[in-house]
């Protein structure tokens, strides 16, 4: 393939409507693509898989090689002053756009933007010949829109092996009331023009971009701050001056002095506000209902790659009218107790009393907060009976099953087997886990909350 593959809505849907809606049946035929109708509730549909090309001249495709000769950042997720950040961002990784011509579903864009994307995804697909990329259709171009979207990401699923653990932890947060990106499938091919033939890369997820256009249709505004913070412990204190901040807190729009006092202020609070002060000012400044929502997912679904442990992996919603931060879902492919090294035994047992490993100053503080440690809990026993019921979710994952297999197959019959193990029914004896099995961790969460709700269990902590 060349060089690059090489490198090695804010209006809520009750959670009961939207299960009534699962119910009814199919929803009303999408608009076709090429229709004025066309809009981003048509293109983001787990039933149907886009066909997606993207064609390359050789000098763009050069253009675009991963490098790690960029300045190093100066922290464990920080990358350079105005870079991105991430684990590989800080080591000196950097991605490059490059120009390409666009087809998705026979609809053909000329000349947008690509670049590759990912940390702990690039290092393995690097090595598969299958890396993640961001789509940026306005990039070269002005004024150009896909169901009123301008940018959308392709995530090779390459740590996630049943394929679907973001589409359902994003149907989940949504479910639930909170915020989370739409999500699709695509088969990517590319081709790189007099250099090489149109080559099937591999199945990836569409995931719809956190940027203003996901700001106006969620929160009705773009006025506000979308924010994509990394740092281990949230609102901390590091002084009045917002050059100390941004790095950290990577604003994906422009701030205002005003909006960088508040978030400033708030952090002066976390940091050195008393108790009763810091209980007194939260609902000032944090939307209370909307993160009692986020974390009671986030939580359940013992993603250990984000907010609760490493720190990334989420955005923050400042309202230009409340002034209250709103927390959204990202990059949930380590969802329902995925993560690595981490034993199927703690994942699932993964308290939701003490969710948050050391010196997370922030979480700690919030849940000390009765107000909001009471409506977290209330969140957890209300969806643990109702949207995180294991018949509904293995229902889901039933249906998604056979529409993505075939594609997975014609990848790889590897990843095809391995996949047919992890959606499979658990086994009969319930002692033998299969670590990556979806149905049996949302089988043994759901009792596993369950218990610690009913106060059989305080659940496995991080610093155990």
């Amino acid at each position: 393939m060349g060089s690059p593959v090489a490198v090695k809505a804010h209006m809520r849907m009750p959670f009961l409507l939207a299960a009534l809606l699962l119910v009814a049946g199919t929803p009303a035929r999408p608009a076709e693509i090429t229709s004025p109708e066309f809009s981003a509730a048509d293109l983001f549909q787990l039933s149907r898989i886009w066909t997606i090309d993207l064609v390359f001249s050789p000098a763009e495709w050069r253009t675009m090689t991963p490098r790690m000769d960029g300045p190093r950042g100066p922290g464990f997720l920080l990358g350079p002053d105005g870079g991105r950040n991430g684990f590989l961002a800080a080591q000196g990784l950097t991605f490059n756009w490059g120009h390409a011509d666009l087809t998705i579903g026979g609809q053909s864009f000329k000349d947008v933007g690509v670049r590759f994307k990912g940390n702990g995804t690039f290092m393995e697909g690097s090595m598969r010949g299958k890396l993640s990329m961001k789509v940026h259709l306005t990039k070269y171009v002005k004024g150009r829109k896909l169901g009123g979207i301008t940018e959308f990401n392709l995530a090779n699923n390459i740590t996630d092996a049943g394929w679907m653990n973001e589409e359902l932890a994003y149907r989940l947060f949504r479910d639930a009331g909170a915020q989370a990106p739409r999500s699709a499938y695509a088969k990517v091919y590319v081709t790189v023009s007099g250099q090489s033939q149109r080559h099937y890369v591999g199945l990836y997820s569409l995931i719809e971009e956190v940027n203003d256009n996901f700001a106006q249709d969620r929160f009705h505004s773009k006025s506000g701050v979308l924010l994509k913070p990394v740092p281990p412990s949230l609102f901390s204190y590091l002084g009045e001056d917002w050059a100390r901040y941004n790095q950290t807190y990577d604003p994906k729009t422009e701030l205002t002095a005003a909006q960088k006092a508040r978030i400033i202020a708030f952090c002066k609070i976390v940091t050195s506000g008393t108790d009763e002060e810091f209980a007194a000012k939260l609902p000032e400044y944090i939307d209370l209902d909307n993160f009692a929502r986020f974390l009671a997912v986030d939580v359940w679904l013992s993603d250990f790659d984000g907010i609760l442990n490493v720190g990334q992996n989420y955005y923050v919603w400042l309202s230009p009218t409340t002034g209250k931060m709103s927390f959204i879902a990202w990059d949930h492919d380590h969802s329902f107790g995925q993560m690595g090294r981490a034993p199927s035994a703690m994942t699932e047992n993964f308290s939701i009393y003490q969710p948050w490993s050391r010196g997370n100053r922030f979480i700690e503080r919030v849940f000390a907060v009765p107000a909001f440690r009471d409506l977290y809990l209330a969140k957890m026993k209300e969806f643990n009976r109702t949207i995180f019921l294991p018949e509904r979710l293995h229902k889901q994952v039933d249906e998604l099953a056979p529409v993505i297999r075939p594609a997975i197959a014609e990848e790889s019959e590897s990843a095809a087997r391995r996949f047919d193990q992890v959606v499979a029914d658990p086994p009969a004896d319930e002692a033998s886990f299969f670590s990556e099995r979806l149905k049996t961790f949302v089988k043994a969460r759901n009792l596993r909350v369950a218990d610690q709700l009913e106060g059989k269990s305080q659940g496995d902590r991080f610093d155990r």
